[in-house]
């Protein structure tokens, strides 16, 4: 396997986990997620400035990974 074959395929899957994890602590919640993080002891929401931080950051990162998948 070529090395930029799959240092793209390693951009673009941490890429897109931090999209996810960020969609997941999104401060925009819905009113019953909001109540079930009451409820358990170990959740949190990121503040906004963060969770935009996180979504651009994931995908500049996946963007580098498919440009990099791209070229080679």
């Amino acid at each position: 396997m070529k090395k930029g074959l799959l240092k793209g395929i390693i951009l673009i899957a941490i890429g897109a986990f931090i999209i996810y994890w960020s969609v997941d602590h999104s401060p925009n919640a819905s009113i019953g997620e909001k109540v079930n993080d009451l409820l358990d002891d170990n959740a949190y929401r990121m503040s906004e400035t963060w969770y935009y931080t996180s979504l651009v950051g994931g995908s500049i990162i996946a963007l580098l990974g498919l440009r990099s998948l791209l070229k080679s």
